[in-house]
This record gives C-alpha cells, structure tokens and sequence, in this order.
C-alpha cells in the first residue's frame, strides 16, 4: 500500500521531515513525495544538517561508531611525542627532556610492555575501568633482576594510573583520533588496593627511615670533602639530589649580608649576625623560594666547592653555571644519554660512602640519600614546628588550611634561622664535631679501615710497640709504620736555608 503525501506550503526541508517522521510512524506503510524535487532538497538539507551534529553524536556515543579507528600502543607513541615537545626544556646542551619527561617516557614503555595492542575502541567505561584495574590490583613485576617476582608498590600502581587518566585526557582532545572519553569517565575507580599485611602492620609507623644524630657523626667523620658537602646541603638546606644540582653560585651569600635583613630585624625578630651567611633559592621543581643560615662547616665546604668548580670550569672551558660539576665536565644533575632517568651520581657517591663506614660498622644502617632531605625537616619540626618545618622542605603551602597565603605574606624565614642555629648549637653539635679539624682535606688512599687507624693510633699512644700493634689489630708492620707515620708522628720541619 502506497500514500502520496502532497507538499502544500512546506519548506523542502520541513516537507522531507515530515515524510520521515511519517516513515518512522507507521513502519508498515510506504510514503510517496508527491513533490520529489522539493523532497530531495530537502533530505540534502537534513543530511548536511546531519553532518554538522556529528560531532554531538560521537560524543554521545564515542566507541560505538564504525569509524573509531587507532590502537592502543599507537596512541601511546603520538603521546609520548607530544609530552616530549612539552616537557623539553632549552639548556645550554640545547633542548633536553625534563626530569617529569623523562619519568612519562619509562610509564609508557612499561604500560606498552604490560598491555596488548587492541583498538581504541574499545576503551569504553568497561575498558577504561578493566585497564586501571589492573594496575589497582597491584600486578607483579616482570623484572629479570627481581627473583622472585613481587607485587609491585603501591605508588609504582599509582603512577601509572595517573599516566593513564592523562593519557586518556590527551586522547580526548587529539584530532588524530575519533575517542572520545564515555559520559560516565568520571565515575572509573582509580584507588589502588592495600594488602592485607599493609592496612594491618604497624612497620609504616614504627619504621624509622633516617639517620640519627649518631650516626650522621660518623658519616661526617668518614666522608671526603665532596661527599661532605652533599651531606651539610642535605642536613642544613634539605636538599636533594635536585636541588644540589640546580644550585648556582649566585644563590650562595658568602661574603655578603641577606639582602632583606631590615626586614628580618624588624618584622620576624630576627637579627643577623656579622657572621651568617646564607643560601637563598628558588627551587627547580616548584619555584618555590627557600632561604637558609648557613652552618660555618658548611660555608667552608661551600667554598671549597667554588674552588673546585671554577678549576674545572678554567681547565675545561665548562660552560655550566652549576655548582656542581664532575671531573669530566659534566653535571651532576641530568638526563642520561639514554634519556631513561637522572644521573645516579648522588646516589653512587652516598653508597660509596656507606660502603666505606661498613667496613668498619657492618650493622650500619643504609638509608637512600634522599633519606638526608627526612631528617633534616624532622629535626627542624622538633626544635620548631610544622609551619617552619613545611617551610625549610619548600613546600608550596605550608599553611594546609590556606593555599593563598604566600600571596599576601613573606614566609617565616627568620623561625628557619632560628631553627637551624638551634640545631647547629645542640642535636646537631656532635655531628659538626666529628668532622677532622680541616673539613676540605682531602684524605690519604685509605687501604686500612679508618676505625683500625685510630686504633693503631691509640695503641701507640698507650705505648705498646710496632709489633705488638701489628699483633693486636691484625695487620702487617708496614701497614702499623705508615699509618703512624702518617698521622702520630709529626714530620720534622727542614731548616731554612742560608
């Protein structure tokens, strides 16, 4: 059965609709144009009309279109290059990939590794959700070096969650792709799951994760002079590994008062000294700015350390304005050829130093040199408070209740001062202490343990023999005179010439 459909007064467009909406009525009855021209304007009108909702649509219905085309691992690699344009900073080697850059490189090369290549599509809220999951449920790790295989961290999960969830806000908005995040993306669960052992063990609080003033007196004690600075920038700055590398000579106040002390003097009570000195930074990470008092030990190490960099700069024409530089020419702080993490330098020279006190002390503790930047600000916050000690750690709101503060107020650099000489004059007194008289000389090639040193020194002074020390301390008469050559008996001054 057939129905003309006559046209009347009818625009093309409202008479092809009408049609239609006739057609979607009675599915059983077939609709004629009586006017097919107008008819076939108008569904072109309809159909252009169409087009330009189509984005609406898709929106809609993201991954259930036809057409949502692309893999998973090939959006991957446009979203690793598009991260490395953002996160390439201009350095005097030329652009270079950012700590963060670095970091979102190693997540997609194990999320790559970890997941197969399926279409885009189907990342709907079930996909999203089953891929976060995954990581949720704390897989196990796949590296060879790890035997046996452990259920990976906690935070390690979490990072690559947060690296998916910007991946997916990414993807939305590439015109390289159709996807479109689902309606409900808001909804996906993203918390990682605890293990049982972790919500009921009690080690997180009992745990201590950083050194005591004890033991940092024999770590000040066996150290060089450049691990020694490392240590006093960790203990009197909190600094880590970052901050010790972006740090300049211009941020060190040497031979020069602080610039703001009227203000210190009459707003935060405190008076400097003819004798402070300072280091007044802008941290690389945050800009969030910090300031210091310095420690003497500490500005004499400094020194030290403008020495060493400005021969090396001379030696090697060095165009780096870096404090810290190596031997070779090279920052301490940056990216591997391999562009996969940070150089290890901070990490290599703190573990040398432990293997050396280990020699001595087997039983001492090995905590990361990052662990230095924790007893630093837990120190600071038992002599002070939370407030000063958020402000010694540079954190970018140290006032949890207010995050506009900084806006309208100067920190309170003047309790930092206050705290940190407090520290100087008591917990941390014995620590200074046990540094040799001259904190920059650079030791002997030390063949016997420093701890067997001293114990051949006080042998001789208790006067037993050459041989009876060599006995005691269990190693050979040569050993025994060199060490006491060394450091008992005073070398004979030569006479002056006439």
């Amino acid at each position: 059965m057939q129905i003309v459909v006559g046209r009347g007064r009818e625009t093309p467009e409202s008479y092809a609709q009408s049609i239609h909406q006739l057609a979607e009525r009675f599915p059983c009855v077939v609709f004629v144009p009586a006017d097919e021209e107008a008819h076939s304007k108008g569904a072109e009108f309809l159909e252009e009309a169409a087009r330009f909702q189509y984005d609406e649509i898709r929106q809609l219905s993201p991954n259930v279109l036809p057409h949502v085309s692309g893999s998973f691992h090939d959006a991957l690699d446009r979203y690793v290059e598009s991260q490395r344009r953002e996160y390439t900073e201009p350095t005097i080697d030329g652009p270079t990939l950012t700590g963060f850059g670095a970091q979102v490189v190693s997540t997609v090369k194990s999320l790559k590794a970890r997941h197969n290549d399926v279409p885009l599509a189907t990342f709907d809220f079930d996909g999203c959700q089953h891929i976060i999951d995954y990581w949720r449920n704390r897989p196990e790790t796949i590296d060879k070096r790890i035997k046996p295989p452990r259920i990976m961290a906690k935070d390690t999960c979490e990072n690559h969650i947060a690296e998916l969830q910007r991946f997916f806000r990414w993807l939305h908005r590439s015109k390289a792709y159709s996807w479109r995040k689902p309606d409900d993306y808001d909804d996906l669960k993203t918390l990682v799951k605890s293990l049982p052992e972790e919500r009921t063990s009690v080690v997180r609080r009992t745990e201590r994760k950083f050194y005591l003033p004890d033991e940092l007196a024999i770590i000040n004690k066996y150290a060089t002079p450049l691990e020694r600075l490392l240590l006093l920038l960790g203990l009197n700055c909190g600094f880590k590994g970052a901050e010790m590398g972006t740090l300049l000579p211009g941020h060190l106040f040497l031979d020069e008062p602080h610039p703001n002390a009227d203000y210190l003097s009459q707003v935060s009570e405190y008076d400097c000294r003819p004798s402070d000195r300072f280091i007044i930074y802008s941290r690389n990470k945050t800009t969030v700015d910090g300031e210091f008092l310095l420690w003497p030990q500490t500005v004499t190490v400094l020194r030290w350390a403008l020495e060493r960099r400005d021969r090396i700069v001379n030696e090697l024409s060095v165009p780096y304005p870096n404090l810290l530089i190596t031997e070779q020419g090279t920052l301490f702080h940056r990216i591997t050829k391999g562009e996969k993490n940070r150089s290890q330098i901070f990490n290599n020279k703190w573990r040398a130093l432990l293997k050396r006190i280990q020699r001595d002390y087997p039983e001492f503790k090995e905590f990361p040199f990052k662990s230095l930047r924790q007893t630093a600000s837990d120190l600071v916050r038992q002599v002070a408070d939370g407030e000063t000690a958020a402000v010694f750690l540079m954190h970018g709101q140290p006032v949890r209740e207010d995050d506009l503060i900084d806006l309208y107020t100067k920190r309170p650099f003047g309790k930092v001062f206050e705290a940190l000489r407090e520290l100087e004059n008591g917990k941390l007194k014995g620590v200074l202490d046990a540094a040799p008289d001259d904190p920059i000389a650079q030791p002997a090639q030390q063949y016997t343990p420093l701890k067997r040193q001293e114990q051949i020194v006080q042998l001789k002074k208790d006067g037993k023999s050459v041989p009876e020390i060599a006995e005691v301390v269990g190693v050979s008469k040569h050993t025994v005179t060199r060490t006491l050559t060394r450091l008992y008996y005073k070398p004979k001054k030569k006479k002056a010439k006439s």
